[in-house]
This record gives C-alpha cells, structure tokens and sequence, in this order.
C-alpha cells in the first residue's frame, strides 16, 4: 500500500484545505475486509483509494451544503441591511441607467422600483446640474478614488430636493462596468446653508454700509471692520487696526483714572458671560486728538468658539457738548456756592415762595419741602426793617424795577444776620409778570469786616497819636507823601513837615535800605538819628504798596529798648565771663530743655564749642544725660521746683568720668524758666578714693590671712591635743574596761567611752582636716558630706574645675564656709535635701547651697545674735567677693557665694 499523504496522480498538488479534507478522508475510509482474499495488491489498493475518493466527495458536499446555507444567512443580511438603510443605494451604468436601487433611493426619486429600473438617473437631475453630473460619473470611472458631488433633483412627483451622491467604479458578475452611488437627502442642510449665505450677505451689506463703525473681534483683538472704523479711527487700510488688541489706539489709562488694557478685558469678560455689555469709551487718533465712542459688544456663538460683535458710535459730539453744559452749570455753582449766594422766586399769582437750599440756609432753616408761603421770608425779617424791605418788594412787583437792598433778619436761634437780596420781575411773552426771580447772600462777615476795617483805622490813628511811631508814605521817587505819629517828637518834627522833600535828602544814611523798598523788596532795617540830646534809635519795616505805588514805612522809636539791650548785653558778658572762670561745668536749659547757656568748662569737658551747643535740645547737645531716666526724672522735679543733685554721675564719654550733678530751678519773677545745671568733675577724688578703698582691702585681707592662720595654727594645737592627749586617755580607759570582769555597768561605760571617742575623733577632723592639706579641697569636701548620716540630711554635691590647686588661704575659707553653711542646715533649716555647688570659671570661684527647709525672714538677719551667716558675709566681704543669700518661709533657703581667685 502507498503512504496516507502520498497524492492520489504523480505531480498533483492539492490545496492545503484539499490535503486536510483527504487526512479526514483517509480516517474515515472502509476496512477492505470484505474483498475475497485473492485479490491483487493493486487492486486492494485501487478499491481502498476509490473508498477515500468517495468520503472526500462526500464531505466536500457536506461542506457546501453548510456554505450555501451560510451564503443564503448572509445574503438575506445584505438584503436587509441594502433595503432598509437610511441613505439610497443604486448601481448605475456608466451612462447613468439605473441597474438596482434600494428602497430609500426609490423614496428619495419619488417612485417605485419597477419604474425606476432601466431608467436613466440624469432625467432625475435638474437640467442646470446634468452636465456637472456627467462629468461626475465620467470621473468616478476614471479615478479609483471616491468621488462627492451635491445637486439638486426633480422626484417623479415633481418635488425638488437635494441630494449629496457618492460614488465609486465597480464591475458586475460578468465583468461589465458600472458604478455605485450613495444618496442622501441634504434638502434642509442646503435650504440652511442657503439662508445662512443670504443672512451672510445681508449682515455684510449692513456690516460695510452703515455709518456706525462696525467691528469683529475674537480673543479681544480685531478680525475685521468696516470703512466706517477705520474712518473714526483715521486709519486709511484695515492692516493697520486688524490683529490690534481692544485697548488699541487708546491712552494709557482712560479719563476715569484706570489703565486702558486692563478695563479693555474687563469689558471683553463682561460681554462672555452676560452675552453683552455698553459703555463709553476714549480713543486716539493717529494725530493724538481724542474722541469719544459709544460702543455696544455681543457676543455671537460659534463652533469654533465665540465672536463678539462691536457697534462703535461717535458721541464726541455729545460729550463736549455735555461737558460744556456741565462746566457752565459747575461754573455757576462754584460762583454761587463761592460767594456764598442762594436763589429765589415768588410766584406773583400764588405768593410762594421757591429758594434753594444755600438761601434756606442763610435764613438758618433746615432743608425743608417746596414751596412755602411769602410770609415765612416775611416773618424772619428785623422788626426795624421789615416794613422797608415790604415796601421794596412791593415797590419792585408793581413798578417792574429791580430789588437791590441789603437788611438784617433774625435766625430761628435769635442770631442777627445781615444779608443782601437782589431780583428782577420776569414776563412770559405777552409781557405778563409770573415771578419774581432773585439772589441772596450773606454779607454778615463783609459787615462785620467793614466795621472792624473802621476800628483799626481808629485804631491805628490812637496809635500814631500816643504812641513813639511814625507812618511815613513814599512816592517811587522818594519823596515824602505822607509823614506822622508823635514818634516825630523825639525828631524835633511835625506831622507832614517834611512833605514834599525828598528822603535821600533828609536822611542820606537811609537811602540804601529806602531804594531797595521803593524796588518792590519788603524788609526791616533799623535808623538812628542824632539829635543834641543823643542818638535816636527808629525800628523800621517796609514794604510798597503794588496798588496805590507806594512805598509804606512804619517806625516804632526803640532808643530805650535799645538802650535796655546794651545793658543786658554788658550784664550777659559779665555773666558769661563769671561762668567761663568757673571749675564746674555749667548748663542753662528752658522749659523745653533746649540749652540757653554753656561756659568754658562744659565745652571742655564734651569738646563742644558755645556756639554749636546754644539752641539745641538736651538730647543733641547733652545725648548722655538725655538717655538717663534717673537725669530725667531729677530735670521734671526741678522743673516743678526742687533743687535736686545726682552725685557720682557715671558719664559716657571715653575717658570715663565721674560728676557730681546739681541741679537748680532757675526763677523769673517767682516763675520757673529753666533749669541750672551745675557739673564738678569728680573723677580723681573717685580714683583717689578707690585707691584708698583698694589698700583697705587689702590690709584687711592681710589681717584676715593673719587671723585665719592664727586660727588654723590654734585648731591643729588643739586637735593634737585631743588626738594624744584626751583621745588616748579615753581609749587606755576603755583598753582598762576591756580586761575586767563582764557586768552590766561595766558594758554601759565602754559604750559611753566609744562614744566619746568618736565624737573626740570627729572635732579633731573637724578642727583640723588634715585631707584638705594632703589630697586638696575637693577630696575634702567629698569627706565632710560624707560625715554627713544620709538619713539626716541627703547632699547632692557637685564639682567642677577643682582639679587644679587653690591658694591655701582660699582653700581654707571655703571648707570652713561650706562647714558652717552645711551646720546651719542641719541645726536649723529642718531639710530633706540639700543641693551643694563648687564651681571654678574663669578667675572666679562659685559656690551655692540650697535647702528645701523652713526658710526664714531675711530681714531678720542683721538682728541674729549668732556668728554664722555674718560671720560668712564678713568673711566673704575680706576675700573681695560677695554673698547672696534668697530665703523666704516655708519655701528653703539658697547662698550663692562668688570669689576671685586673685586677691
């Protein structure tokens, strides 16, 4: 037999599917059983292929069978799909004759489908289009590509649509070729379009004629205008304003103060969200003139995003003339409210009266309705003038004559006022009077002007009359034109004697100061004249007069002031040169501590000249004393009328010095004017003292050293005393008990003698600590808290830079200090605990102890009869440090001792 796969015919190729189907085959093939068994191989093998043939073919009809039921499937959901789609499908030959068409082509062409095959598709077209769809059909077939063509079409009932064809070339089952065509019914889109382009043009026609500008603007910037625009603007081509944002062509900031781009988006952003916005707005010309627009935005939707529609109005116009209306008007008021003047009227007819709220006020009333009847003017009226201002006004109405009169009236709050009121009677056309029209104002200041104008005149004559002055006038020339005053006296002259001279003449050394007076330069200049009985003194101001062109003099005689002048100027010298010749410093200052005087030592002293320190305030020329609030305190007690002084005043200046400060209230006429400071430079006597202290100290500190080795030298005598002496007495008595028989009184007196031992043992420790000259300060002070029973008092001691060695003496002092303060307490402070602090910083020794016992009243301690806390302070005083002691009761008790290292 042949291999499974081997083909069926030498050099036969069967399809991938065919071998597949023949595998299958060869599977399902018949066993050759039933063959009789002489059968050759061949045919065996014959009979077993024809078998395989058989299945193959018989599969192969199964397979179709399947296949033609899938193909009926699908083509039943091409028929579905083809009849009923919402846009017509047909397929034309390349003339145009329709071949097949589905349901919605047959409704969009007005017919049936059995009408409508063979038909030709362009008698459906309406004869402007037929062409331009000839040509259509010839490209479809000549380009591969899909071909779009709108046109309009005629329905087998007459009805017009339109319709958008697609096409694209095919070919039939027999090869033949054609084309297929979508349609679809574009009839509203392009009746849409159609009244979109209309409406396009007419908004283009009113766009570009109108006489209103007319812009288009998108993202705030122009996209289009018309030649009106351009027209407001100056401009002569649209490049020149397209592309410009809203706020172009426009100042910096518009007349209401804000900034012309920032308003131009705040009104782009208006129009977005409200849909629109009005408002005026100033522009420029190119030439910098300005104009005025009233501009209307609105904004239009669009898929693209929003454009915004711009009607610009000149109202230039409008505005100026608004503006000159509005000044005329702002002009009157100013005129009226500067001058203080109201207005009123009388209807003739009615007798009422109308008047503003300025002639309301004049009267003293509050603001009140209109109008109100003549007789509340009448009733404010001065009883002593109220019958000649009826008469004139009665006069005025009847006789058609102006009012002009000036009265008083009574305020509702009894004030007298003097007013001035002024009217005209007014006729209508037919020369009929309707009403009386006038003004009012208060012209109480103006009278009381005047009279205060006719006082000083009687004034300025009582003066001249008895008083040392003369009023000269000059004319440009300097001839007198005017010369009186009994100031003339002391001259030997009269009033107007010298009228007529000339002043260069009568007075050459006044002709410098006159010529400058008679040049339009006001000033003040002194003359002196001398006469048999002595020199005459005149203090002279001066001024010309622009209006009459004069030159005006006024002379007080000041002989005896000046005279009182150099009296005081000899007295200041001798003064000055008592207080230069003075070793204190010595300061003046006035009420409002500016220095009004300064001798010789003071400048010294602050290297400060008198002339840079007079007429400055304490703060400027004394800043030291100024920035001490003790020197401060003691200048307002002065200043209220207490001598005080601050001795020993510490100054600030480098070298340092020393003052001992005075100060006195100076007096004038029982009042206080000032403050006399008085400053003794004290820093020597500081120095000398400070130096006499500093031996003190340090002999006292040499009778210390003495007394404390006196003191340790009588300790150790008496320690050893106690050592070999009592304390090996007691312990030979206690060797002695030792061997005696036991007894009771015999164990109760070796108990005692221990005892007595120890406590021997203890006051030679104490007495003598030998460990503070052997191991140093610090291994003695941890001994003596050792000593110390735990259960009596817990001391938490802390040391610190005790490693290097002390000076003897100070080693002493503070292990006798720390002794006491630890045995006071123990004795007195009732503590729990007790905090201990040795500390060694730079050339300083610090040391405190602090309790939480009972405390006591530290005012008490001066009175303390014992050596203990005194004794320390005085100790501590010796050795140049000091002692500080915080107690209060119930709340412990604290003494913080610091020592120099170096005497």
């Amino acid at each position: 037999m042949s291999e499974p796969d081997s083909p069926p015919f030498p050099g036969f190729d069967a399809h991938p599917a065919l071998q597949e189907l023949r595998l299958r085959a060869e599977r399902r093939r018949l066993s050759a059983a039933s063959l009789p068994p002489n059968v050759p191989d061949d045919v065996q093998r014959l009979v077993q292929e024809l078998q395989v043939h058989q299945i193959e073919l018989e599969m192969q009809y199964e397979e179709l069978l399947l296949a033609q039921t899938e193909a009926e499937t699908s083509r039943a959901r091409y028929v579905d799909l083809y009849e009923f789609a919402p846009i017509g499908y047909c397929t034309v030959a390349p003339d145009g004759t329709l071949l097949q068409l589905n349901l919605r082509a047959c409704e969009l062409l007005g017919s049936v489908r059995q009408q409508l095959l063979g038909r030709r598709l362009t008698l459906f077209v309406a004869p402007a289009g037929r062409n331009a769809f000839a040509d259509f059909l010839t490209q479809v077939q000549q380009q591969p590509t899909r071909r779009t063509i709108t046109l309009e079409m005629r329905r087998d009932d007459r009805q017009t649509i339109y319709a958008r064809l697609e096409g694209v070339a095919a070919t039939d089952g027999h090869g033949h070729p054609s084309i297929r065509l979508a349609l679809a019914d574009v009839t509203e889109q392009y009746q849409a379009r159609q009244a979109l382009e209309l409406s396009e043009r007419r908004f283009r026609l009113l766009f570009d004629q109108n006489q209103d500008g007319m812009l288009l603007m998108r993202d705030n910037r122009f996209v289009d205008c018309n030649a009106a625009a351009l027209r407001l603007l100056g401009l002569t081509s649209k490049e020149q304003l397209l592309g410009q944002s809203g706020a172009a062509f426009s100042p910096q900031r518009q007349p209401s103060g804000q900034r012309s781009d920032v308003l131009a988006w705040h009104y782009w952003e208006e129009t977005l969200r409200w849909g629109f916005c009005r408002f005026e707005w100033c522009r420029l010309r190119p030439s910098g003139e300005e104009f005025w627009k009233d501009i209307l935005l609105t904004a239009v939707p669009e898929a693209q995003g929003t454009i915004v529609h711009a009607a610009w109005r000149d109202i230039t116009a409008e505005k100026q003339a608004t503006a000159r209306v509005r000044e005329s008007e702002e002009r009157l008021n100013m005129a009226l409210e500067a001058s203080e003047t109201g207005i009123w009227s009388v209807d003739v007819h009615t007798r009422q009266l109308y008047w503003d709220v300025r002639a309301q006020q004049i009267f003293g009333l509050a603001p009140a309705p209109q109008p109100v009847p003549l007789r509340v003017l009448q009733n404010a009226l001065h009883p002593d003038d109220r019958a000649r201002v009826e008469q004139a006004l009665e006069q005025a109405l009847q006789k058609r004559t102006p009012l002009d009169l000036e009265h008083r009236i009574v305020r509702p709050d009894g004030t007298i006022r003097h007013i001035s009121a002024l009217g005209q009677l007014l006729h209508d056309e037919q020369r009929h009077s309707f009403r009386f029209v006038g003004l009012v104002r208060d012209i109480t200041a103006r009278q009381q002007e005047q009279e205060e104008l006719t006082y000083k005149n009687r004034l300025l004559e009582h003066i001249l009359a008895h008083l040392p002055a003369i009023l000269i006038r000059l004319a440009p020339t300097g001839e007198y034109l005017e010369m009186v005053g009994s100031g003339l006296r002391a001259l030997q002259l009269q009033d107007n004697e010298l009228v007529g001279s000339s002043v260069f003449d009568a007075y050459p050394h006044l002709a410098n100061p006159v010529r400058r007076l008679l040049a339009r330069e006001s000033m003040l200049f002194t003359g002196v004249a001398e006469m048999p009985s002595g020199p005459v003194y005149f203090q002279n101001y001066g001024f010309f007069d622009e209006q009459r062109q004069q030159g005006i003099i006024f002379s007080l005689d000041s002989t005896a002031a000046e005279e009182s002048r150099r009296q005081l100027q000899r007295e200041k010298e001798f003064t000055q040169n008592l207080l230069n010749n003075t070793v204190d410093a010595v300061v003046a200052l006035d009420l409002e501590l500016r220095v009004t005087a300064w001798n010789a030592r003071i400048a010294a002293l602050l290297s400060r000249p008198e002339a840079d320190a007079l007429g400055r305030t304490m703060e400027e020329a004394l800043p030291g004393f100024a920035r001490d609030p003790q020197i401060l305190a003691l200048l307002q007690r002065t200043l209220a009328g207490e001598a005080t002084q601050h001795l020993n005043w510490q100054g600030h200046q480098q070298p340092q010095i020393f003052l001992d400060l005075n100060f006195v209230p100076l007096l004038t006429q029982g009042a206080i004017t000032g403050v006399l400071l008085v400053a003794r430079d004290v820093t020597e006597r500081n120095a000398l003292l400070a130096e006499t202290n500093r031996l003190k100290l340090r002999q006292q500190q040499e009778v210390l050293s003495a007394i404390l080795t006196t003191q340790e030298e009588e300790r150790r005598r008496i320690a050893e005393g106690l050592h070999n002496g009592v304390g090996q007495l007691l312990y030979a008595t206690k060797l002695h008990l030792d061997n005696l028989p036991p007894s009771e009184p015999g164990q109760a007196s070796q108990k005692l003698l221990s005892e007595a031992i120890r406590a021997t043992r203890t006051i030679s420790f104490e007495l003598t600590p030998s460990i503070l000259e052997d191991f140093g300060l610090k291994m003695a002070l941890r001994e003596l808290v050792k000593r110390i029973p735990a259960h009596t008092l817990d001391v938490d001691l802390n040391l610190s830079g005790l490693d290097k060695a002390l000076p003897p003496l100070l080693d002493i002092a503070i292990y006798r200090i720390m002794q006491e303060l630890l045995s006071n307490v123990m004795k007195h402070a009732k503590a729990h605990e007790v905090f201990v602090q040795v500390a060694r910083a730079d050339d300083h020794l610090h040391l405190s102890v602090e309790d939480d016992g009972v405390g006591f009243d530290a005012g008490q301690l001066k009175k303390a009869k014992g050596i203990g806390l005194p004794g320390i302070r005085t100790r501590v005083e010796l050795l140049g440090g000091t002692f500080t002691l915080r107690t209060h009761p119930g709340k412990g008790s604290t003494v913080t001792i610091q020592l120099p290292l170096t005497p």
